[in-house]
């Protein structure tokens, strides 16, 4: 079952019954106009002596009808889409929160934007333009149709054949249309995740001697973009145009029908009159055609993205008062053995193992970024780490949270307390980043995306600012990964000892090892069995 918003849900459910209203306001106009134009044939062609004002009138009050009908029509069509699309943004952010930090990384995130951005477009088209512009053609065609019944009988045999090729021709092209609209999206996908991850090295692949090499590869996939594009857009192109070669057919076999059946000039005319608007909702349809298949690739899209695995969803409690900080009891590790710990409240201790024993991934199971390793039992302060409230942990690693915006908001990011300016200055003054606050103009200043304004000193400074300010009851800290120095480490352990606050520590630093005692000790990963083969 899709996790997708429905479409029908309320104000859109609203929007939809708006918009079925104003397709028989649009379908009586052109009954109405059809009608008044062959009584206004018919008066020039018996010279009356009184003026068919009322004929007239309906036809000015027709085209000022239709008028209003449509613009609105786009209105509330935009108002739906609109919705539709923030619904959509909404269930997608929700779901990426709740992605583990492990299933995040393997996806580029250039692809990730691309569907914040061209698929929601693809959304909010489809409900703004499509869906709206499919239920107007539902009852504008048929009422046309019945015009041409009104008329002759025979009328509507003739144009019956060119109009139902039309949309023979429209539903026959619209499968290729899927086909290029999937594969227009495939390559600008590619072409997005690759330049997101290129452009902010601009001038490092510049003086790595990357430049012409960049450039080539640029070229391929701007042409394989070209080239989709163009194969989308030509056939799209002969969908939206196929209404005009139906028309005109119909027309001509109509004209034929009227002269072979002696019907005069005003019955001509209303035909005529009838068929020509019937050629905008056939536009229209043509390009419903186009939204729906663009609608259909991108919600293929987003329902593979909106099945990957998530966090479990747990109801968010304080930790139990009495339970130890950390319980892992048989608790899986990358090298296959398993570990056993109990971390009491207030205790500190060091995780050490060789590269690839898993430090890293179990402080980020433990701080509730990614899945729990396999365990009896696996808690945090009593409960799934996932379940607890922000402030009561802090992990400190490559993996923090961090935004664009202030130093105030950056280095108060998580920490489930909203100190005053006064303490802030302090924090930051205390982590040594004086001269940074100088230079970015105080705590409103700006730490651009990923901290690329900040040197490696000044961002590890920024983590134990964060660290300064918050009141744990466990603080998990990848030192090593963050480049927290022997000074700045210290500081940190004396605060997190200050406010009773355990901790799990990865440190290479010899004081700290010597401050932090026997350590949490993590076994390397065994080498995998290799099968060779011998000749017997």
């Amino acid at each position: 079952m899709s996790r997708r918003p429905k479409i029908l849900e309320g104000e859109r459910r609203r929007a939809l019954a708006v918009l079925v209203t104003l397709s028989f306001g649009q379908a009586g106009a052109m009954v109405a106009t059809a009608f008044a134009t062959r009584d206004v044939f018919v008066f020039l062609r018996e010279r009356g002596e009184a003026m068919p004002v009322g004929a007239l009138a309906v036809i000015a009050a027709s085209g000022l009808a239709l008028f209003a009908c449509r613009a609105l029509e786009g209105r509330v069509g935009e108002r739906a889409g609109q919705s539709y699309a923030a619904a959509i943004r909404r269930t997608l952010f929700l779901h990426v929160s709740r992605m583990p930090v492990s299933a995040v990384a393997r996806r580029r995130s250039g692809a990730l934007a691309l569907r914040y951005v061209g698929d929601l477009a693809a959304f909010k088209g489809w409900i703004a333009r499509g869906l709206s512009r499919l239920i107007s053609a539902a009852v504008t065609i048929p009422a046309a149709l019945v015009v041409l019944y009104l008329l002759e009988p025979w009328l509507l045999v003739a144009a019956i054949g060119p109009l139902g090729a039309v949309m023979a021709g429209i539903l026959l092209l619209s499968s290729s249309l899927g086909e290029a609209h999937s594969d227009l999206r495939s390559r600008r996908a590619r072409l997005a995740a690759a330049m997101a991850e290129r452009l902010p090295q601009g001038i490092q692949l510049r003086r790595s001697g990357r430049l012409r090499t960049e450039l080539r590869a640029l070229k391929g996939w701007s042409g394989d973009v070209a080239e989709a594009g163009v194969r989308r857009e030509s056939l799209s192109a002969t969908v939206r145009a196929l209404p005009d070669a139906g028309a005109g057919l119909a027309g001509a076999l109509c004209l034929g029908t009227c002269m072979h059946l002696g019907l005069g000039i005003p019955e001509a005319v209303a035909a005529l009159t009838a068929l020509t608007l019937i050629v905008w909702p056939l536009r229209q349809l043509a390009d419903v055609a186009d939204r729906r298949r663009a609608f259909l690739v991108a919600s293929a899209k987003l329902d593979r993205l909106l099945q990957t695995p998530r966090m479990p969803a747990t109801r968010i409690e304080a930790g139990t008062q009495d339970a130890p900080a950390i319980e892992l009891e048989a608790a899986g590790l990358p090298g296959g053995g398993r570990i056993d710990l109990i971390l009491q409240r207030g205790e500190c201790r060091r995780l050490a193992g060789p590269s690839g024993s898993g430090k890293s991934a179990l402080l980020l199971a433990l701080a509730g970024f990614d899945r729990r390793v396999e365990a009896r039992r696996f808690a945090v302060l009593g409960q799934t780490p996932e379940a607890l409230a922000p402030g009561e942990v802090l992990y400190l690693g490559r993996q923090a949270p961090g935004l664009a915006g202030s130093l105030r908001r950056e280095v108060t990011l998580g920490i489930g307390r909203m100190p005053d300016d006064t303490e802030i200055e302090a924090a930051v003054e205390s982590a040594g980043l004086g001269p940074m606050v100088s230079r970015i103009s105080g705590l409103g200043g700006k730490i651009s995306e990923g901290r690329r304004n900040l040197t490696a000193s000044e961002q590890a400074g920024l983590l134990l600012a964060r660290a300064l300010l918050a009141r744990p009851k466990l603080a998990l800290v990848d030192a090593d990964e963050i480049g927290l120095g022997r000074q700045a480490l210290g500081r940190l352990l004396d605060h997190l000892a200050s406010v009773g606050a355990a901790s799990l520590v990865v440190t290479s630093d010899a004081e700290a090892i010597l401050r932090l005692g026997p350590p949490v000790l993590l076994h390397a990963p065994k080498p995998r069995a290799s099968s060779v083969s011998s000749d017997s």
